[in-house]
């Protein structure tokens, strides 16, 4: 499967999960806007998406998710860093890149002439990392950092010790393994039944996917303030309990 393919099934899987209808409305704009020939068409039913400031985060999420979803491709990080959109009507591209721009992406146009679309892109592997955490594809966001990471390495020598590209590597494997276990006990509801520091240790690790245990602890306050062991602690207990929900099913 492509590395599109793969984020496409993340998306999928999360509207089969949640059925939110007016997320779902969002979504269909953003399909409708990359295949329509005219902006008009488009006015009757979805007028009151063409003012962003009107849109809540997560309408400009799902919004772009459709988008994606129609369109939409980013290449595999192990050949190149490119994400990109079509659109039939360049108006409609410019209404994306205004959402973009929005977000503090730096997207470029251009038309391509035989297929009479217009393409809206960007190549900054940054960038393309915020694509995935906004499209909720967690799993290929990691994916991605993990690649990147690599790639870094090996363009830029002596930049870090066999150790710490083994290290790097390890705790992304780890933090897979963490959101996976978060997401069988949301996907079988039991998430509302873990103990307040649970949740509150599950959120953080999915709000922040990417970051190290240290970065995560940091930012724990209050009552729920905790360290790095912790943390880790906790999070193992997580595994515990999602293998033991498998275990029992």
């Amino acid at each position: 499967m492509s590395f599109s393919g793969k984020v496409r099934e993340e998306i999928l899987d999360y509207y089969t999960k949640k059925k939110d209808g007016y997320l779902i409305k969002a979504e269909r704009f953003g399909e409708e806007l990359t295949q329509s020939q005219y902006k008009s068409d488009l006015l009757n039913e979805y007028s009151d998406y063409f003012d962003i400031s009107n849109l809540t985060e997560d309408e400009i999420k799902a919004v772009i998710k459709g988008i994606f979803l129609s369109s939409g491709c980013i290449v595999d990080p192990n050949n190149d860093y490119r994400f990109e959109a079509s659109f039939k009507n360049k108006s409609c591209a410019e209404y994306f890149i205004d959402i973009l721009s929005l977000l503090d992406f730096t997207p470029k146009l251009v038309k391509r002439e035989k297929a009479g679309i217009y393409v809206v892109y960007f190549r900054e592997s940054e960038q393309i990392s915020y694509m995935l955490s906004l499209l909720e594809a967690n799993k290929c966001m990691l994916e991605f950092e993990q690649i990147r990471v690599i790639k870094d390495v090996n363009n830029s020598k002596n930049r870090m010790s066999n150790c710490e590209i083994a290290n790097m590597t390890k705790a992304v494997n780890s933090a897979l393994i963490q959101l996976d276990a978060i997401k069988k006990i949301r996907n079988k509801g039991r998430f509302s039944f873990l103990n307040d520091k649970l949740q509150y240790t599950a959120s953080l690790r999915e709000k922040y996917p990417t970051d190290t245990l240290e970065q995560i602890a940091s930012k724990t306050e209050g009552k729920y303030k905790i360290s790095k062991s912790g943390l880790k602690h906790r999070l193992d207990k997580i595994i515990q309990i999602a293998n033991e929900l498998e275990e029992n099913n």
